[in-house]
């Protein structure tokens, strides 16, 4: 009877990985692991302004032929005219009376602080070296690669 050396459960003989954590066992390689791209400090830095509003203008046409910073440059596009969104909608719907000036102060409010989140996920994901889409809309809407057909 063997064991598997990280966790300790039975193995069958004919077992070429561990049934409970996959360790490999008798001298199987490792499967493959996924390689990630790897980004320089200088990309990273230039994705974490895409988040930045009007800033991202800059990576934009800096940093062109990278694909890790015009993938953070299209979420951080995509967040901006979410922002500009809100502050359209506060201030024209806001002479609305009551609705307008309660309703809506309060769901700019929410919109706000869900652009402030979402920027702060984006940055993180940027630091990290990922190409990760922001929550809710980061996978569904690229209205950058859609206008200019990248």
């Amino acid at each position: 009877m063997s064991f598997c050396p990280k966790c300790g459960t039975q193995l069958k003989p004919d077992d070429k990985f561990c049934p409970s954590c996959g360790t490999p066992v008798n001298g199987t390689p490792a499967p493959a692991r996924a390689r990630t791209e790897e980004v320089s400090a200088g990309e990273k830095w230039m994705s974490v302004l895409a988040y930045c509003g009007p800033v991202l203008f800059v990576p934009m046409f800096v940093k062109k032929d990278s694909e890790f910073v015009q993938y953070h440059v299209r979420q951080g596009f995509n967040l901006m005219l979410f922002y500009f969104a809100l502050i359209f909608a506060r201030y024209t719907l806001g002479i609305i009376p009551y609705v307008g000036t309660y309703f809506f102060r309060y769901v700019f409010d929410i919109g706000l602080i869900a652009v402030s989140v979402f920027s702060i996920i984006g940055i993180v994901h940027a630091l990290q070296g990922a190409k990760k889409p922001l929550p809710w809309f980061g996978d569904k809407i690229d209205l950058l690669k859609t206008l200019f057909k990248r």
